[in-house]
């Protein structure tokens, strides 16, 4: 479902006392249907014109968005004149799913001049349109010029009109609860309009509802008792569309730099599939091609036998007991017909010297990329950089400062155990192989990729053993699963593999414990310090 008019209503009234007079500091594009303004008071305006999911609010507690590194040209064109602007005001067209933020920008000379961003919530035709004061069109996300389902024109230097309507505003005038025919009143209000017999409840008080029936969701402003089910109410409607969006649809909120890193990772493990299957035909080849080998040595015992230009000879094969027929050039000599069918060992039997290694490496390879592929699934902003940074597709004019250590996850416990995990390879080697102490304890699931999990406690108790393996378990493959087992030994006794890609190590001295991940178990239990 969509927002409409009445819910955009009551979200513009939330967003007002904190978003007018502050002023935009940067604006990061996330890819090309999502941007979102850092604000002066350290707050992001994310919005969304995704056809399916089109939206604005504020973000939540340590939601991050990381910056793109493809260029948008109307984004482009928003960044040059929306950042360090001041947001004066933000309406809304009468009902409509229109909003506009009323902005006072300033020009390389420091001149203030005034300026429009309006953002068009219409599902698949969601818009967003930067005019002057004059409401002429600079630049729009989408131009539109007029075919036979649309008369509109969207394009720059022609004046911005609104969509046109016959309905009527509901919070300006009294209709009749007969036919919808109020302007931004979707069908889910119009029938709470109709249950309430009334059409003021428009006019309550906000209470971000979401509301489950039996396996479908909603959200609206306030409840909606003519659906009935179960209600979650939040704190604010940000919260509200944040949960709805990106936690029950599940809405892929990948940026530009993710969507990058996947295609490059499919691709990578497509091309090193392949790969593996032509090592793998090219080692079959030569272990059929050893044959030679023996040719060579039947054609050199009766090489007395072969005259230059025979283009064939029949001789006693000691191998197998019979009579065999070995094809010659007639056009070289016995002798080099005989080095021919060498060459031909030879070259079968250096192919399969190299041909383990080989396969082996491109394994190693596959397995590398399937790994990264996992960890780019749940990688939150920092983790993604890293991942980009490690695979050298930070497309950046300067290069970033070295951090002293990665973007390290952190629990504690109320007896002051420490749990560290790490999310990539940048991240597992630096707890394996730099941060870890000797008698700090190394966690892996077995059976799946997942994190390096290392417990610092003085008291290894069963309960903060399990703890651990169940951070381990919610942070790998097998988070969904249940009874997974995890391996846990001394760091001591864990050694990264040479000569691999990635984090993968080998140990010893292990012992196994069962766990089911729990994220609530985990939150419970433990303490987020990091």
């Amino acid at each position: 479902m969509n927002i409409d008019g009445v819910f955009l209503h009551h979200l513009i009234e939330e967003l007002k006392p904190q978003l007018e007079q502050l002023r935009i500091n940067k604006l990061i594009i996330i890819n090309n249907n999502e941007f979102a303004f850092l604000l002066q008071n350290k707050k992001y305006l994310y919005i969304c014109l995704n056809s399916n999911s089109p939206h604005i609010r504020f973000s939540i507690d340590n939601e991050e968005f990381v910056k793109s590194s493809k260029i948008n040209p109307f984004l482009t064109v928003l960044k040059k004149y929306c950042e360090s602007s001041i947001i004066e005001a933000i309406d809304q067209i009468e009902n409509d799913r229109v909003l506009i933020m009323r902005l006072i920008s300033f020009d390389e000379l420091g001149y203030a001049k005034k300026i429009n961003l309006i953002i068009e919530l219409f599902g698949r035709n969601s818009n967003a349109i930067l005019t002057d004061e004059n409401d002429i069109i600079i630049d729009c996300y989408k131009r539109l010029l007029p075919n036979d389902e649309d008369l509109r024109i969207l394009t720059p230097k022609i004046k911005y009109v609104p969509e046109q309507t016959t309905k009527i505003n509901p919070f300006t005038c009294n209709g009749d609860l007969l036919i919808n025919n109020f302007q931004g009143v979707s069908q889910l209000c119009f029938n709470e309009m109709v249950y309430n017999n009334s059409q003021q409840i428009i006019n309550q008080d906000t209470q971000p509802s979401l509301i489950k029936l039996e396996t479908k969701f909603f959200f609206y402003c306030f409840p909606l008792k003519h659906l009935g089910g179960n209600v979650t109410n939040f704190n604010s409607l940000s919260e509200l569309l944040y949960n709805y969006y990106f936690k029950i649809k599940q809405e892929s909120h990948l940026n530009n730099e993710q969507t990058n890193i996947h295609n490059f990772l499919s691709k990578s493990l497509k091309r090193a599939e392949n790969k593996l299957e032509k090592q793998k035909t090219e080692e079959s080849d030569a272990q059929a091609n050893l044959k030679y080998e023996k040719i060579g040595n039947l054609l050199s015992s009766n090489l007395h036998l072969i005259k230059k230009g025979d283009k064939a000879i029949t001789v006693y094969d000691y191998y197998n007991n019979c009579e065999t027929t070995i094809q010659l050039d007639p056009l070289i000599s016995p002798s080099s017909n005989m080095n021919h069918y060498y060459n031909k060992y030879k070259k079968a039997k250096r192919t399969l010297d190299i041909s383990k290694e080989q396969i082996e490496k491109t394994k190693n390879e596959i397995d590398y990329y399937k790994c990264l592929l996992e960890q780019l699934s749940v990688a939150k902003s920092p983790e993604l950089i890293e991942i980009s940074e490690e695979l050298n597709l930070r497309n950046t004019k300067t290069p970033a400062k070295k951090k002293s250590s990665p973007n390290i996850t952190i629990y504690e416990d109320e007896y002051n155990n420490y749990i560290y995990v790490g999310k990539n390879n940048l991240q597992n080697n630096y707890l394996t192989n730099t941060f870890a102490k000797s008698n700090d304890y190394f966690f892996h699931v077995q059976g799946y990729s997942g994190s390096h999990t290392i417990l610092r406690t003085n008291n290894p108790t069963d309960s903060i053993i399990n703890l651990a393996a169940m951070v381990a378990g919610y942070y790998s493959k097998g988070r969904l699963s249940s009874n997974i087992a995890v391996d846990y030994t001394l760091i001591k006794y864990v050694k990264k593999i040479p000569g691999t890609l990635g984090s993968f190590v080998t140990y010893t001295n292990q012992k196994t414990v069962f766990v089911t991940p729990s994220n609530e178990e985990i939150e419970k239990k433990l303490k987020r310090i990091k």
